[in-house]
């Protein structure tokens, strides 16, 4: 009987991340893989907002390693931001300007001092894991169906905007050294966007509309586009456009809509990230037409839930402190550590 594991938009949330796995039996204290013939699927978004950026992405590199075919990484719409920033003169400043987009370089300059003094010099200084959910937590609260929630979170952060000085642009390029060299810079490079399990396609975002051909297909032309930096095709997308698998959203609210994309790729069930308003309300891992299940948990406010498929039955899980901060957000509401969603 197959158990399958998938986790979406980590977004740096280090600890959230192994908490998940280790919730999940899939690795012990030491994070060796436990979960035996189990596989685990990670749907994108590893970098921005959290602290530790680089922890997630060591970690899905070392379980990859491990258990070679049983951990499938995919590339999220923020890993596609930064290969912009790193590729596209034109998309850098940008991504620089970003505050959340600091917190990456920052999870690098903890083992390298180098790049630690450079930071330092700009007066670019940490954020806990902890700040960052309390401040997603309490807007979510308070404006739980706010569209411009990452905005305001933002706002809030007070973070240091360093000005585009050869200071900065030496940070960069120490950093951009840095991991070119410890391979974390290749690993991006070489995501899929999409990948076949059986029955079911896995995505960032979704399955593309209008688009040609299946899932090899996606991914030979994406990858080819991006190594073109071909940034402004609509396949590439970031956000908000039906047109992306990392940038769709919304697709899977018309049932025949749905039918049409799982005919064009060949599946019968679709797992998806990106949105953390997807099917339900923030935070809350759902499903649609019991054929398409969502899986962003919502960690950038520490809510740490994880989707189990194991036979034919589909489970979104979630810790014991996810359920606190969700009964927190949604009184009304009850939640479950196990909450079935298909089967």
């Amino acid at each position: 009987m197959r158990l399958w594991h998938i986790i979406s938009d980590i977004h740096g949330n280090y600890r959230a991340f192994r908490n998940l796995l280790l919730h999940a039996q899939l690795i012990d204290e030491s994070n060796q893989w436990t979960g035996g013939e189990a596989r685990l699927f990670l749907l994108g978004d590893y970098v921005t907002s959290g602290p530790d950026s680089k922890s997630v992405i060591d970690l899905i590199r070392s379980l990859e390693c491990q258990v070679p075919d049983q951990v499938i990484a995919l590339l999220g719409n923020h890993e596609l931001l930064f290969l912009r920033a790193v590729h596209d003169k034109r998309h850098r400043q940008k991504w620089l300007s970003n505050p959340e987009n600091w917190q990456t370089l920052i999870s690098w300059a903890e083992a390298n001092g180098e790049l630690d003094n450079s930071l330092q010099r700009l007066q670019i200084d940490p954020l806990s894991t902890q700040a960052i959910a309390e401040i997603y937590q309490a807007i979510a609260k308070s404006e739980p169906d706010s569209d411009s929630l990452i905005q305001r979170v933002t706002q809030r952060w007070r973070f240091n905007h360093p000005a585009f000085t050869s200071d900065l642009w030496g940070a960069w390029s120490l950093f951009l050294r840095i991991i070119e060299a410890d391979g974390t810079l290749a690993w991006i490079e070489g995501l899929p966007v999409a990948y076949r399990e059986e029955e079911w396609g896995l995505f960032h975002a979704g399955p593309p509309t209008g688009f040609d051909g299946g899932i090899d297909d996606l991914n030979n032309q994406f990858d080819a586009l991006r190594r073109g930096g071909r940034f402004d095709h609509p396949l590439l997308a970031a956000d908000h456009s039906l047109t992306s698998p990392i940038g769709t959203r919304r697709w899977w609210e018309d049932a025949s809509q749905v039918e049409f994309l799982f005919n064009q790729f060949d599946i019968e069930q679709c797992a998806f990230g990106h949105d953390p308003q997807a099917i339900e309300m923030r935070g809350i891992l759902g499903s649609a037409w019991n054929k398409v299940v969502s899986t962003d948990p919502y960690m950038r406010g520490n809510i740490e839930g994880i989707i189990r498929i194991w036979g034919g039955c589909v489970d979104a899980i979630y810790t014991d402190s996810a359920i606190s901060i969700l009964q927190d957000i949604y009184p009304q509401r009850p939640f479950f550590t196990v909450n079935r969603l298909i089967g």
